[in-house]
């Protein structure tokens, strides 16, 4: 069932435009680093350092996700599709498939666990945040795009969408009962609590 799914959408759904689009959304460099830094302007914008301390949260969120796919894939050892079934897949262009890189394992993926340890860690944290669909959809939209491109397997993508989930609740659940600490999450649309200016006196003072 898993390699069926696989080759469903790997063949079935191969046109240009998926092609363009599930490869843009998968590349680190040119998708989820601008979709970072837009999070991180919006939050430094509405919340001011507070909203930099609660991007920072998010990051080490995503990163502790990141470095456990990583020991999960080594303790699992199974094959991405590019690795155990290379010769059925489709390419690019519609071309015939070649075998992966230097990454030979492939659960859980790590690019569901990242994103949606990200939707879930806004959505949990800041559940007032405008963020939170969106960035769901762009996990959802990553997730397939790795079961398009053939680098991970269904099974692989819904276990690091649910170990994502996990992470990223974890993350949110430290900003929520230790906001002092933390800050408000990327986001979160309230603003701080109004001082007057004695008030604001008092405390440079």
């Amino acid at each position: 069932m898993d390699e069926r799914l696989l080759l469903w959408i790997n063949q079935g759904w191969g046109q240009p435009l998926l092609d363009g689009l599930f490869w843009w959304v998968s590349q680190r460099l040119w998708f989820a680093l601008p979709l970072a830094l837009i999070l991180l302007y919006d939050s430094v914008r509405r919340r001011g350092r507070g909203g930099l301390r609660g991007f920072l949260v998010l990051v080490a969120t995503v990163a502790a996700g990141d470095v456990l796919g990583d020991l999960l894939k080594e303790w699992f050892a199974e094959p991405r599709p590019c690795q155990a079934i290379f010769e059925q897949l489709r390419a690019l262009g519609g071309a015939v498939a070649d075998r992966c890189g230097t990454a030979l394992n492939g659960m859980p993926s790590n690019h569901a666990i990242n994103f949606f340890a990200a939707a879930s860690f806004v959505a949990i944290a800041a559940p007032r945040c405008g963020w939170r669909v969106g960035l769901f959809a762009v996990a959802l939209l990553v997730g397939l795009s790795r079961i398009y491109l053939g680098k991970h397997y269904p099974s692989q993508v819904l276990a690091g969408a649910a170990i994502g989930v996990a992470v990223g609740g974890l993350g949110a659940w430290l900003v929520v009962r230790y906001p002092t600490v933390f800050g408000p999450p990327p986001g979160d649309r309230t603003r701080p609590p109004f001082r007057s200016s004695a008030a604001n006196r008092e405390l440079d003072e």
